[in-house]
């Protein structure tokens, strides 16, 4: 009987089918979530989605919006933050990357930066690269875009088919790519050659995250399920097969040790990536998952999701994790105007020592000028001193 009952308390840690009424309910959109993530320090929870508009609102009990961004021209598909907390970016439909600055202690949060067009079709995934000097952008053309903030350059990556999910080592020297009608994932290198293909899916990938250690990387697909894979061997260490509908978002927390997932099939899945156990099962009866986030201490998942019904609602539930609470770290600011000017006066310096060493070459490489020889002159004066006498006695 003991044995029962203590089956029954570890399958009730694993599975909670909770109405949905416990949970909060946060809806200040007027259309599907399609993006979510919260601010470094976890103060902030950021959506965007369909009714082409970026919310801001707090992380306090029933979302109070702090900001809304207007004037997307398309639905907003891709949010992210800089580790410092200091730059939100946005893309989706229209095409364009914009870059804002975020100042906690002004009246307006988020204040427009820069307005950037690096290609001609729809971002699908943006990544804030871990240095904070670079932005990823993966677009609808299949070009892999990789913006230098400081340099203020583009290098983009062409591919031949709409990328679908994208991830970025820390190191910045591995991309992982996925496109649409591929159940495969790419590693290439910043030139693009490819490295390793990753094969075991059956249906189109839907996002990608890698560890911070550069070991692990985590797959969702249309196919239902989630890989964990061994990034030195290209295998998957684990498979989880619990969701029964498409999984559409992951996220893992800071360490890589936890990974959240959401689905159509309306659940949120919490893994242990260590053992690859299911630690949490939360079920939100006749909504659909679009979009996922783990908080920065660990304890709570935002899941944007919409019924099933025609009526559908328009924002996001706050779940809890049940994991231990993680102290926040958020990255030291960096500043890039005086990056950017020191690199530019570095430029410059550079370009002064170039032309100095072509001068100096020019000069060694020159002919030496021609000598002219003239005959030497008598002074005038000398020719009449000298006096010749002709003695004929001799």
């Amino acid at each position: 009987m003991k044995r029962y009952i203590s089956i029954a308390l570890i399958l009730s840690i694993y599975c909670v089918k909770a109405q949905v009424d416990t949970f909060p309910y946060i809806a200040n959109h007027t259309d599907d979530i399609k993006a979510l993530t919260f601010s470094p320090d976890g103060k902030y929870v950021l959506s965007g989605g369909w009714d082409n508009t970026l919310t801001i609102q707090y992380n306090d009990s029933v979302g109070t919006v702090a900001q809304r961004i207007k004037g997307y021209s398309g639905a907003i598909n891709s949010i992210a933050m800089s580790r410092d907390g200091k730059k939100l970016i946005s893309g989706g439909q229209n095409g364009k990357l914009l870059i804002h600055y975020f100042e906690s202690e002004y009246f307006e949060l988020a204040t427009l930066d820069t307005s950037l067009s690096l290609s001609n079709s729809q971002i699908n995934k943006l990544v804030y690269g871990p240095g904070m000097r670079a932005i990823f952008s993966a677009n609808d053309d299949g070009k892999l875009i990789m913006y230098d903030i400081v340099k203020q350059e583009a290098r983009p990556i062409q591919g031949n088919r709409p990328i679908t999910a994208m991830a970025v080592a820390i190191d910045r020297m591995s991309y992982f790519v996925a496109y649409e009608g591929s159940p495969d994932i790419f590693q290439i290198d910043i030139f693009g050659k490819l490295l390793k293909t990753y094969t075991g899916h059956s249906n189109d990938i839907t996002d990608l995250e890698v560890s911070i250690d550069r070991k692990t990387l985590i797959s969702s697909s249309r196919d239902k399920t989630i890989k964990v894979w061994n990034i030195a061997q290209a295998k998957a260490t684990y498979t989880f097969i619990e969701h029964s509908w498409a999984v559409t978002d992951i996220d893992i927390d800071a360490f890589g040790k936890f990974l959240v997932s959401g689905a159509l099939d309306g659940n949120v899945h919490i893994y242990n990536l260590t053992d690859g156990s299911l630690l949490q099962q939360i079920h939100l009866e006749n909504y659909k998952i679009n979009a996922i986030a783990l908080s920065p201490d660990n304890t709570q998942i935002v899941a944007a999701a919409h019924l099933t019904s025609p009526a559908d609602s328009t924002g996001y539930f706050v779940l809890p994790s049940g994991l231990k609470a993680i102290k926040v770290a958020v990255a030291k600011p960096i500043n890039i105007e005086e990056i950017r000017h020191n690199y530019k006066q570095r430029l410059k310096v550079k370009s002064k020592l170039q032309q100095d060493k072509a001068s100096e070459k020019k000069k060694e490489n020159a002919p030496a000028p021609k000598k002219n020889k003239k005959k030497a002159e008598v002074p005038k004066t000398l020719k009449e001193q000298v006096k010749i006498t002709i003695n004929d006695n001799e």
